[in-house]
C-alpha cells in the first residue's frame, strides 16, 4: 500500500516537472512576447552604417591577408588600401556621431584613488639616516644600509 502511494506520488511529481519545463513551448504562438518590435529610423540607419563599417573592415582584413600571402602585389595593395581605410573611417565617424547624442551624462573626470585606510603617523617608515657631509653614502649592497638588512646568524656546519 505504502509502496504504491509512493509510486503514484513520484509519478505525479515527474508529470508536474515535465509540464513546468515544457510551459514555454506550450504557450500560444504569435503572442505579444514573441514579437520583435519594429526598429525606428535611427536604429535602422545605425544598423546600416554598422554593416558598412563591418564590410569595409572585412575587406581591409582580406586585402591585408592576400597581400601578406603574395596574392596581391605591393602596387595593387597601395591602390586598394586607401579607399577601404577611408570607407571604414567614414563609417566609424558616422557611428560615433550617432552614439554621442544618446549619452545623457558628461564623462566623469578620472579620480586617483586614495590609500585606504589612510596611514597613521606611526605607520610610516622611518626615513633613512642621511650621512654627514664628507661621509660616504651607503650603497644598496653595503651591509647596514636600509636596503640590505643584516643576515640571520646560523649555527655551525650541518652534518647529516
Amino acid at each position: 500500500m505504502i509502496e504504491s502511494l509512493a509510486l503514484a506520488l513520484g509519478a505525479a511529481l515527474a508529470v508536474a516537472c515535465v509540464l513546468l519545463a515544457a510551459r514555454p513551448f506550450l504557450r500560444e504562438p504569435g503572442s505579444a512576447s514573441d514579437r520583435l518590435r519594429e526598429p525606428g529610423p535611427l536604429e535602422r540607419e545605425r544598423v546600416r552604417v554598422e554593416e558598412e563599417r563591418d564590410r569595409a573592415l572585412g575587406a581591409l582584413k582580406e586585402l591585408e591577408f592576400d597581400h601578406r600571402t603574395g596574392k596581391v602585389s605591393d602596387a595593387d595593395y597601395r591602390d586598394a588600401v586607401g579607399p577601404l581605410r577611408r570607407q571604414a573611417a567614414d563609417a566609424l565617424s558616422r557611428l560615433d556621431g550617432m552614439m554621442r547624442p544618446t549619452m545623457s551624462m558628461p564623462p566623469e573626470e578620472p579620480r586617483v584613488p586614495e590609500p585606504w585606510p589612510p596611514p597613521d603617523e606611526g605607520d610610516l617608515p622611518d626615513p633613512a639616516p642621511t650621512p654627514a657631509p664628507g661621509e660616504p653614502t651607503p650603497g644598496p649592497n653595503d651591509p647596514g644600509s636600509p636596503q640590505h638588512p643584516p643576515m640571520p646568524q646560523t649555527g655551525g656546519p650541518r652534518t647529516l
